[in-house]
């Protein structure tokens, strides 16, 4: 077993034992190396960042929730204190990411690829967004979000126009939520959402309903038509 294959086997070993952080280390030590990623590396990476993040994104939650609730002032600062510090961690561990991703980008063979790590990085953009305070961080996580999300729809466009794949879908729906919730543009949000949704609605029968890529395609349809129906009828509220 070569240092490659010794990284991807504790890389799983930790996605089980859900120790993302070190998961992350695993497949850093693979990036590092300048090589090219395989599907199943890039799928690797993305579990340990995101679940890594993921598990801070639900700890500011859970603390914004409290707090909202917290009357008593010293207490709610003690909140505050604790909230910012997850912030924080949340800036380093995403700064981490982009660094990270900015390589694989560079070393990517193909728009697929291309267009997932771009994705990635829109993701995790929107993702520390969402818990920055109004401020510097919060402005160049929208900045960049944007930037990294246009880049990888200008790919998919470009690559695969007409091709109905979860990748491409999952990216219309991250992409529609970055400007529903941190763009706070509902009505480019829904244009993005609608137009991916009525391709996907065209191009299906081109799909074999037995394949898995169906099967995620149908299910990132059903979250897209979702999102629509609660944001045309809170649009119609107002």
């Amino acid at each position: 077993m070569n240092a490659r294959e010794k990284n991807i086997f504790l890389a799983k070993v930790s996605d089980q034992a859900e120790r993302y952080e070190e998961m992350i280390n695993y497949m850093k030590a693979i990036v590092d190396t300048g090589a090219t990623l395989t599907y199943e590396e890039r799928d690797l990476l993305n579990i340990a960042y995101k679940n890594a993040i993921g598990s801070k994104r639900s700890a500011w939650r859970v603390i914004s929730s409290v707090l909202q609730r917290e009357s008593d002032e010293e207490r709610k600062k003690l909140l505050l204190e604790y909230r910012g510090r997850i912030e924080s961690e949340m800036q380093k561990l995403c700064a981490d990411a982009f660094s990270i991703l900015d390589k694989v980008i560079a070393s990517a063979d193909s728009d697929e690829f291309r267009i997932y790590f771009h994705k990635m990085k829109g993701d995790y953009n929107r993702y520390l967004a969402e818990v920055s305070p109004e401020g510097e961080v919060r402005t160049k996580a929208t900045e960049e979000g944007l930037k990294a999300y246009q880049t990888a729809t200008e790919l998919a466009e470009k690559s695969s126009p007409d091709e109905i794949t979860p990748l491409n879908l999952g990216l219309a729906l991250n992409f529609s939520v970055f400007y529903y919730e941190i763009l706070r543009q509902p009505e480019a949000a829904i244009k993005l959402a609608k137009k991916a949704f009525d391709n996907a609605i065209m191009g299906l029968d081109k799909l074999n309903e037995e394949d898995e890529t169906y099967k995620d395609a149908t299910q990132i349809m059903a979250l897209l038509r979702d999102n629509l129906e609660i944001w045309q009828s809170e649009g119609t509220q107002e």
